[in-house]
């Protein structure tokens, strides 16, 4: 009787990653082992080489601060669909609409040998050894055990399934084939929820209340504060690598009420509850509030990567337990909730 197929991993950290120049492919050896070991009619390598042509494709769109968070997000879900072909004895590259739809429903309920507690490293590091040589972690696995938006997560997956399909197509000259995914990801629209000040305040206070470093948390707090209070797009504020967002677009009236300046060169009065995070903001930079702010970075960091999943997986889960009706009632709110479930709630 053969052996159940066990998944692995198949994309490096991003510290160890080189879209060009390889001079061996895969660059680790278990993984080229492994691949060896799956039926050749999935053509294993063909797909993953595939996948790594894309990959550095795409990396020219990421900015240097998104380009790890981005990187995650691609291979995840790249690594899923490989790992479900390959056990299905099926090939990444002549996937047909049935064969995605069967994907889905594995996607939606996956196997519980195929779901790991925590997340875990894909490789096992050695620094005295280069990345070739690393051991494959035997407790990685594609998903995870603990409780999840599955709508949500087939919408990340199906953006990125599409794209990379799209690239395919386009690289070996089938026009057509990209119809054949045609509406086969569609969800029934969602309808959506506002937040109210209410839980929006609950949320933030509880965010600032989180055990983890202050860097991050004061990063996030701000990011929201700016969703929630500001009019400016979220590309004017934070702005881009070449362009990056400055503190200097905020200045001090004097009244002492925080300003911004809009594209048009208004200026507009933001409302108290702005100011008093971004004083915070302010002082845990050790920027004096009441001198004027000097064109340094707002964020030095992307504040949209795994620390602000992290939390909002935990405060859903104090969400959830809490003894306010109406905090219990926002759970599937906090769940989605994102710089843009902010902003269209308070407008």
């Amino acid at each position: 009787m053969a052996s159940p197929f066990v998944p692995f991993p198949m994309f490096c950290p991003y510290a160890q990653w080189r879209p060009w120049g390889l001079e061996q492919f895969p660059e680790n050896n278990e993984l080229t082992a492994r691949l060896e070991a799956v039926d050749a009619s999935c053509l294993p390598f063909v797909s993953l080489w595939y996948c790594q042509r894309y990959l550095a494709w795409l990396a020219h769109s990421w900015t240097p601060e998104q380009a790890n968070e981005s990187y995650y997000f691609e291979t995840i879900h790249l690594e899923r669909l490989l790992n479900w072909c390959f056990s299905k004895g099926l090939s990444l590259l002549d996937l047909q609409a049935q064969d995605l739809c069967r994907y889905v429903e594995f996607f939606r309920s996956p196997s519980a040998d195929w779901c790991a507690p925590a997340v875990c490293l894909k490789f096992l590091p050695n620094p005295l050894e280069p990345y070739g040589n690393w051991m494959m972690n035997p407790s990685w696995r594609p998903f995870l055990s603990s409780p999840r938006d599955v709508s949500c997560q087939l919408g990340l997956a199906q953006v990125v399934i599409n794209r990379f399909y799209d690239f395919y197509f386009q690289d070996v000259s089938i026009p057509q084939a990209g119809s054949v995914l045609g509406g086969l990801w569609a969800q029934p629209k969602r309808h959506f929820s506002k937040l109210s000040e209410y839980e929006l305040d609950w949320y933030m206070k509880s965010l600032a209340a989180l055990p983890y470093g202050e860097d991050y948390k004061q990063l996030t707090l701000m990011y929201f504060a700016v969703a929630r209070f500001s009019l400016q797009s979220r590309r004017q504020v934070i702005g881009s690598q070449s362009s990056p967002g400055l503190l200097s677009q905020f200045s001090k009236g004097a009244n002492g009420v925080w300003l911004e300046m809009l594209p048009q060169g208004e200026m507009r009065a933001l409302d108290p509850k702005f100011s008093d995070i971004f004083e915070l903001y302010l002082k845990h930079l050790d920027v004096d509030a009441g001198r004027p702010l000097q064109p340094s970075k707002l964020f030095s960091t992307s504040p949209e990567g795994k620390f602000a999943r992290k939390c909002r997986l935990q405060l859903v889960e104090m969400a959830a337990d809490s003894s306010d009706p109406v905090i219990r009632n926002a759970v599937e709110k906090f769940r989605t909730l994102t710089f843009s479930s902010i902003r269209k709630s308070f407008r």
